[in-house]
């Protein structure tokens, strides 16, 4: 009967040897990264405007940021958005106060209230017309517009699979730079996103200047991104 000992070394060469072969398949392999890209024009944009008051009471201010609230609701209706295109956020109250520098002691003055609302357009060519008539209804905060597409998931797959096709392009370069040849893929991981609208050409900012208020509202183009992290046979 072999010791214990031996046994325990005999499993561990064998267990060493059975690993080579995988070792051996992990180096024939070339892996790249590819991005893919795709620009459209938004056909969404979300607008959020914010109201605040300073008043003795907190009655007071809330009633005033209602009155704001209750403005610019019709505001959005009167332009044709449905209310589940609406969104009103819920009130923030805080206390306001001073500082006496003479007594060293904090003074309330009142209190502030505030509240968002967040509105989705899809008529972008009235961006600039809601924009420019919420901040005449007493708006006292007014966040830039964010744009979409309602199209992101066919774009998404798009940049998708030319990141793709860009990660095997990569590699096949590296290869053949080896006197080698791409075989089939091994592993892939892939990543994407919305990246916020490109800036208007310099043509497009000149006409802007010799405008005003709505007609300067530009949304510009967005980019829809992907990466795919890939590696592939390497084949002689």
């Amino acid at each position: 009967m072999l010791h214990p000992a031996r046994l325990m070394l005999f499993a561990l060469v064998a267990l060493a040897l059975g690993t080579v072969p995988a070792h051996a398949d992990a180096e024939r392999a070339v892996s790249a990264a590819g991005e893919g890209r795709v620009e459209v024009a938004p056909d969404i944009a979300w607008l959020s405007f914010g109201i605040t008051s300073r008043q003795p009471t907190v009655a007071a201010a809330r009633d005033e940021v209602a009155r704001g609230v209750a403005r610019l609701i019709a505001l959005a209706r009167d332009h044709g958005l449905k209310d589940e295109h609406i969104a009103t956020a819920a009130l923030s109250v805080s206390p306001d106060f001073d500082w006496d520098p003479q007594t060293r002691e904090r003074r309330l003055l009142g209190y502030v209230v505030s509240r968002q609302v967040t509105l989705r357009l899809g008529e972008l060519g009235r961006l600039g017309e809601i924009t420019e008539q919420a901040l005449g209804l007493g708006v006292t905060e007014a966040s830039p517009a964010t744009f979409d597409t309602s199209r992101r998931a066919e774009l998404e797959s798009e940049a998708l699979a030319a990141a793709a096709r860009d990660a095997r392009a990569r590699a096949t370069v590296i290869a053949e730079a080896l006197g080698a040849r791409v075989g089939a893929p091994l592993r892939l991981e892939a990543g994407g996103g919305l990246a916020v609208p490109r800036p208007m050409m310099m043509r497009a900012m000149a006409e802007a200047d010799a405008m005003s208020g709505a007609e300067t509202y530009q949304p510009g183009l967005i980019r829809i991104t992907a990466s795919v992290a890939a590696s592939f046979e390497l084949l002689p």
